[in-house]
């Protein structure tokens, strides 16, 4: 059974300042990815940091929400005017994972409530997105559009429907209670350092590196209209959780 084979909705146990709570207060009863012969306190060692980085790897590098915005404008503003967006999400991600580790979990099984607000926001914020791009007339993204500014990336990763799951999954199953020493803090904090730095750059770069087949107005509105519905598709799964 390989380190990431258990996939499903697992009892688990979020560490906050007053030690674990369980699933069952924890809102919506997410899909925690967890390894049931590891032990979380264990991250610095070998087999399960390797495990580790390959959950983070495959959940920064697979299509979301910061994805498909990365690469959108990429395609749109070309790669050089992407860079503020591209350091908003490194920057803003790496503060959910630090306030994770702080507890922000335990957080938000006290106050359901608080993880709707954000789904909801979320939901909203790229539905409004989606529009836009839809919308975008070829030849118009200079004049009706602009790339995602730094600070509006970094406030985006709090209602980016995948990143906080991801996040918080991530460390519940591979840190547990340890989550909060300042050794599994760094560890963690340089994973997804080097994760999401890679996978944002890609993709953005990825998005400039299409834009060149885009030089004709009917190439261009269909890859707009395309990105909108890929947009769309990101927010079905938290859609089923509100």
């Amino acid at each position: 059974m390989g380190p990431l084979s258990s996939i499903g909705k697992w009892p688990f146990a979020v560490w906050g300042p007053f030690g674990a709570v369980g699933s069952s207060a924890y809102p919506n009863n997410f899909d925690i990815i967890r390894h049931p012969n590891i032990d979380a306190s264990l991250i610095v060692d070998s087999t399960t940091f390797i495990s580790f980085f390959i959950f983070a790897a495959v959940a920064a590098f697979t299509p979301g929400p910061n994805n498909l915005l990365l690469s959108t404008s990429g395609a749109l503003f070309g790669f050089r005017r992407t860079v503020p967006h591209v350091m908003g999400v490194i920057v803003g991600f790496l503060f959910i994972v630090l306030t994770a580790c702080l507890g922000l979990g335990w957080v938000l099984s006290q106050v359901p409530a608080l993880m709707r607000v954000l789904q909801w926001g979320g939901v909203l914020v790229i539905g409004y997105l989606a529009i836009q791009f839809w919308n975008l007339s070829p030849g118009e993204q200079e004049s009706r559009g602009r790339p995602m500014r730094f600070f509006e990336a970094v406030m985006f990763q709090w209602i980016n429907p995948k990143g906080v799951v991801v996040i918080i999954s991530a460390i519940s199953a591979y840190a547990g209670e340890s989550a909060q020493e300042r050794e599994v803090v760094a560890i963690i904090l340089g994973v997804f350092f080097v994760v999401t730095s890679g996978s944002a750059t890609l993709w953005a770069y990825a998005g400039s590196w299409i834009s060149r087949y885009l030089k004709t107005g009917t190439r261009q509105r269909w890859f707009n209209r395309i990105a909108a519905g890929a947009l769309i598709a990101t927010t079905l799964p938290a859609l089923t959780r509100l």
